[in-house]
C-alpha cells in the first residue's frame, strides 16, 4: 500500500474514496472467497455423498456376491457330500460285489481242483488197469500167434495128408480098375 501510495500521491478526499473502493473490492474478494469456499464445501460435501453412496453401493454389491457366492459354495458342499456319499455307497456295494465273486471263484477253484483230483485219481487207476489188461492182451496175442502157427502147421498137414490119401485112393482106383 506504501508503493502504491508513492507512486499516485492522492489527495484526502481521493483517499477516502479510493479506500472505500478497496474496502467494496476486499469485501467482493471475500464474498467471492467465502462463495468460492461454500462451493468447494458443498462440492466436497456432495463428492463426499456420491462417494459414499458409491461405497454403500459396492458395498451392497459385494455383500451380494458374496452372499451368493457362499450359497453356491454351500451348496456345492452339499452336492459333493451327497456325490461322496453315494460314492462310497456305490464302492461298499461294488467291494461286497467282489468280495462275493472273490470267494465264488475260489469256491470254483476248489471245486474243480477237487474234481479233477479225482478224475486223475479215477484215470490213473484206469490206466494202472489198462496196462494189465494191455499186458495179458500181449501174452495172449503171443501164445495165440503160437497156437495160430501150430495150427496152419497141423491143417497145412492135414491138407498135404488129405492130398497125398487123395492121390493114394486115386492111384488105387486106376490099379483096381486095371
Amino acid at each position: 500500500s506504501s508503493g502504491i501510495n508513492a507512486e499516485w500521491p492522492l489527495r484526502p478526499g481521493e483517499r477516502g474514496a479510493d479506500l472505500n473502493k478497496r474496502n467494496v473490492e476486499i469485501k467482493k474478494l471475500k464474498s467471492d472467497l467465502a462463495q468460492l469456499q461454500k462451493s468447494s464445501n458443498e462440492t466436497n460435501k456432495r463428492i463426499k455423498s456420491d462417494s459414499m453412496k458409491q461405497e454403500l453401493t459396492d458395498t451392497k454389491t459385494s455383500d451380494g456376491k458374496c452372499d451368493r457366492l457362499n450359497q453356491s459354495i454351500a451348496q456345492l458342499r452339499t452336492q459333493l457330500a451327497q456325490a461322496v456319499a453315494e460314492h462310497r455307497q456305490s464302492e461298499q456295494i461294488l467291494r461286497s460285489r467282489k468280495i462275493k465273486t472273490e470267494s465264488a471263484l475260489e469256491t470254483w477253484i476248489a471245486k474243480y481242483d477237487t474234481d479233477m483230483g479225482e478224475r486223475q485219481d479215477e484215470f490213473e487207476q484206469i490206466e494202472a488197469v489198462y496196462k494189465v489188461e494191455k499186458q495179458q492182451l500181449e501174452d495172449l496175442e503171443e501164445r495165440f500167434a503160437v497156437l495160430e502157427e501150430e495150427y496152419n502147421r497141423i491143417i497145412e498137414e492135414r491138407r498135404v495128408n488129405a492130398e497125398l490119401k487123395a492121390e493114394e485112393e486115386r492111384r488105387l482106383r486106376l490099379l483096381t480098375k486095371a
